[in-house]
């Protein structure tokens, strides 16, 4: 009877070898796409949370309506500007204003304000106040935002500018804004730069 010849210790080597480079190239592969899934999650995430963003505050800023008044519009030193529809607040160091105050029109007269808080340099988050109240984030704490600024009819949003739009009858103001927005905790984040445009949907009365 003849016995059956065993492997050797090369042939048992090359096995392992290819065992291991099988599952080694699964592993990568597996891995490879699970990074670019959650890459693909994540700007999806990110595009939502911008455009929720920008859409809240467009939708607000349309129906802005002129402050006769000059109750609402104020700046930080409790100056009035009666007349204006848009009021820029939150000058920041370098020159440009990062928030934008008026009368929500369609939210019964609210005094209505986006800002982006500063506070925590660290984490900036884009706010809105109305009257008064409480301020609530409308960004993710997932997201940090690089700049935010706001311009008015074309001009760069600097403090050397306009402080608001004040236009007589029958001008629509047109209020640009300017948001970088990135995700955190990447090491390649991505990062959205978005400028949208917004006109005063009812002219002046």
């Amino acid at each position: 009877m003849k016995l059956s010849k065993g492997f050797t210790l090369i042939e048992l080597i090359v096995v392992m070898a290819l065992l291991l480079f099988v599952v080694g190239s699964a592993v990568i592969i597996f891995t490879s796409i699970s990074q670019h899934q959650r890459i693909i999650l994540s700007e999806q995430e990110l595009l939502n949370q911008t455009s929720y963003a920008l859409e809240r505050m467009s939708k607000s800023l349309r129906v802005a309506k002129r402050d006769l008044t000059g109750d609402c519009l104020q700046d930080s030193f409790g100056t009035k500007y009666p007349g204006y529809n848009y009021l820029f607040t939150h000058p920041t160091i370098d020159g440009f204003y990062t928030g934008v105050k008026f009368i929500n029109q369609s939210d019964n007269d609210v005094c209505q304000e986006f800002y982006l808080d500063n506070d925590d340099i660290l984490n900036p988050v884009l706010k809105e106040v109305k009257s008064n109240g409480d301020s609530i984030a409308i960004t993710s704490d997932k997201f940090m935002i690089n700049s935010l600024r706001f311009s008015i009819n074309g001009e760069d949003g600097s403090v050397n500018g306009p402080i608001g739009a004040g236009g007589s009858n029958g001008i629509q103001p047109r209020i640009t804004i300017f948001l970088e927005i990135q995700t955190k905790g990447d090491i390649n984040p991505s990062i959205k730069k978005i400028q949208t445009t917004v006109s005063q949907r009812d002219l002046n009365e």
